[in-house]
């Protein structure tokens, strides 16, 4: 028979109201900061979870911006496209008219050419498009102009590099046009006998500037309608580059709309493993207090002479 002492109920009746008490600020905790998961040990296995979906959930936060930086960068390069199209597009008037010697003198030729000039100055400048300080035509050579004017002279100085974003685990896209075509459009022009001429759109627009004032000083040798093919060309590959862009913004749109699905996905089951349902946890801190109350009142029978009575 094992002689049950005052020391041991005393014992016994410390380590229940512990117990209890750990319990009670369990669920006081809980429903201080809504979730159920707020130590290692509240839920080991939990915990693992909640640890993947937080790495999901910063991993595609971080391809959204991706995704993001991406779609800003090309449609800047697409609003200087459509800058550069209206320009050609007027170069391509100003040609007409001037191909139309009969009914333009000399002065009205020159100053054709002047505003075809200017013109061609402004593409040089659209040419250094920057979005931020990244220049969207210098392939990877974000940091410096593609175009430069002067002394040495005008040349391009970009390069025809993919620029890449990562948009998915393991899945890289070029956010830049490095197509033949499209690098030829700031680089070479095929003359109308198909030989490749350096200085692309540029050195063709100057081209078309000298035809017309050499015909204003009376050179009849030179046909300004011959430039009308060229600029068709160029236009032409300006508006597959358009498509291009159109086409990767459609792909990286779908993208996000994927990513930004996913992110409500895994934040739903990051909130059924960590948050508490406060009208459980609610009753069960009621439930608690009920039972620590018993304990306490239990633990004041346990002995109930004290030593006044004894003294008596």
């Amino acid at each position: 028979m094992i002689r049950v002492t005052n020391t041991m109920l005393v014992n016994e009746l410390t380590r229940n109201l512990n117990t209890n008490m750990r319990l009670m600020e369990k669920y006081h905790r809980q429903l201080e900061t809504g979730r159920k998961i707020n130590r290692p040990s509240d839920d080991p296995a939990g915990l693992v979870k909640s640890l993947r979906l937080r790495t999901s959930l910063t991993e595609g936060q971080q391809y959204i911006g991706n995704i993001h930086e991406a779609i800003n960068f090309m449609e800047t390069t697409d609003a200087a496209f459509d800058n550069i199209g209206s320009i050609i597009h007027r170069i391509r008037v100003l040609t007409v008219n001037a191909a139309n010697t009969g009914v333009n003198d000399a002065g009205a030729l020159n100053a054709i050419a002047d505003e075809i000039e200017e013109l061609n100055d402004q593409l040089k400048m659209i040419a250094n498009t920057t979005y931020g300080s990244k220049h969207v035509f210098a392939g990877t050579n974000i940091t410096e102009q593609p175009f430069r004017g002067g002394t040495p002279p005008d040349h391009w100085a970009g390069n025809n590099n993919n620029l890449e974003l990562e948009i998915a685990i393991g899945v890289k896209m070029p956010i830049n046009l490095t197509d033949e075509a499209m690098n030829n459009f700031f680089t070479k022009y095929d003359d109308i006998d198909g030989n490749s001429i350096d200085g692309g759109i540029f050195a063709l627009v100057e081209k078309i500037g000298q035809d017309i004032r050499a015909v204003a000083d009376g050179d009849t040798s030179i046909s300004i309608g011959e430039n009308l093919t060229l600029l068709d060309s160029k236009m032409e590959d300006l508006l597959s580059a358009r498509s291009a862009i159109g086409a990767k913004i459609n792909r990286l749109e779908l993208q996000l709309n994927r990513l930004e699905s996913t992110q409500i996905s895994y934040t739903e089951l990051l909130s059924k493993n960590e948050d508490a349902d406060q009208a459980e946890v609610i009753m069960y801190l009621k439930i608690q207090e009920t039972v620590y109350r018993a304990s306490l009142a239990a633990g004041a029978r346990i002995i109930q002479p004290s030593l006044i009575d004894f003294i008596r």
